[in-house]
C-alpha cells in the first residue's frame, strides 16, 4: 500500500486522493498538480494507491476488478478523512459506491469534475471533447459522458466526442516528458482528429482524459496553434480538487473558478 502526505498536518480538512488502480508511478504525478492549487488553508492531502488489482483500466471488467481490490481498503481508511478525490478518468463505479458509503462526506471523481468544468468554460456556440489514451476508452468515456449528462439534449449536443491518442505506459515509462517524442506526436494527431469532429460549433474546450496524460497539455496547444486555433485545456486532477474543495467549504459548485483548472 502506497501512502504519501503533503500540505502540512492541520486538522480542518483531511483529503484522500486515491488511485483505485495499482500504478504507484501514476499516483506520483498527482502531487505537483494539486500542490499548485489555491486550496483552503490547513488542507491535508494524502495520496493512496491500491496495492493490488489492475495497473491500468482498459474495460468495464477492469473497473469492476479494481473495485473489488480497492473498496474494502478505502472503507477502512475512510474514518480518517473528510473528503475523497477518485483519481481515475472514467465513469468508475468506485465513485458511486464511495458516495453511497460516505454519506455526507463528499466524494468527487475527476471524470465528472472535468466534464462539469468543460461545460462551464464553453462559449455559447462551442463544444468540448476529450483526448484520451487507448482506443477502448473512446467507447467507455463516450458512454460515461452520456450517463453523466442523462437526458439533457442541450448539454449532450455540446459534447463533440472522444479521440484516442494511443499513448500508453511504454511511451512514457522512465523518461521525462521532453524525451517522449512518440507520445508528443500521438497527442498532436489525436488533437487534430478532435478538432475535425463534425457537429454544430467549434471544439474549443478539451479535457485530458487519463491520468497518464498529465503534463501533456502543452502538446495539445501546440497542435491547435499549428492549425490557427486556440482551445482551453482542462486538467482533470485540478478540476476534481477544485470541486472537492468547494464541497468541503460548503460552497456551491457553480462558485468554482474553473479557469484555475486550465493548463
Amino acid at each position: 500500500m502506497v501512502i504519501k502526505n503533503s500540505r502540512g498536518s492541520q486538522r480542518p480538512r483531511r483529503v484522500l486522493v486515491f488511485n483505485p488502480n495499482s500504478s504507484a508511478s501514476m499516483t506520483d504525478t498527482f502531487e505537483p498538480i494539486i500542490a499548485a492549487l489555491p486550496l483552503a488553508a490547513g488542507t491535508t492531502i494524502t495520496y493512496w494507491t491500491c496495492p493490488t488489482g489492475p495497473a491500468i483500466i482498459k474495460s468495464q471488467a477492469d473497473m469492476e476488478e479494481s473495485v473489488a481490490h480497492s473498496l474494502p481498503l478505502l472503507l477502512k481508511l475512510a474514518p480518517d478523512f473528510d473528503g475523497f478525490l477518485a483519481a481515475c478518468y472514467a465513469d468508475h463505479p468506485i465513485v458511486r459506491l464511495m458516495q453511497k458509503h460516505m454519506g455526507t462526506k463528499p466524494v468527487v471523481g475527476i471524470f465528472d469534475a472535468s466534464i462539469y468544468a468543460a461545460l462551464q468554460l464553453l462559449g455559447p456556440n462551442s463544444r468540448f471533447g476529450i483526448i484520451t489514451t487507448g482506443a477502448p476508452y473512446e467507447a467507455l468515456l463516450t458512454r460515461g459522458v452520456r450517463t453523466l449528462l442523462g437526458d439533457d439534449r442541450r448539454e449532450l449536443a455540446r459534447f463533440a466526442g472522444v479521440a484516442s491518442s494511443g499513448v500508453g505506459l511504454a511511451d512514457v515509462a522512465g523518461r521525462p516528458l521532453d524525451q517522449c517524442l512518440e507520445a508528443r506526436r500521438k497527442i498532436g494527431e489525436a488533437t487534430k482528429k478532435m478538432l475535425e469532429q463534425e457537429g454544430t460549433g467549434d471544439v474549443d474546450v478539451l479535457c485530458m482524459g487519463g491520468v497518464l496524460l498529465a503534463g501533456m497539455e502543452p502538446w495539445v496547444h501546440e497542435a491547435t496553434e499549428s492549425r490557427g486555433r486556440e482551445v482551453k485545456v482542462v486538467d482533470q486532477l485540478a478540476a476534481g480538487m477544485l470541486v472537492l474543495d468547494a464541497f468541503l467549504g460548503r460552497r456551491p459548485v457553480d462558485s468554482v473558478d474553473y479557469r484555475l483548472a486550465l493548463k
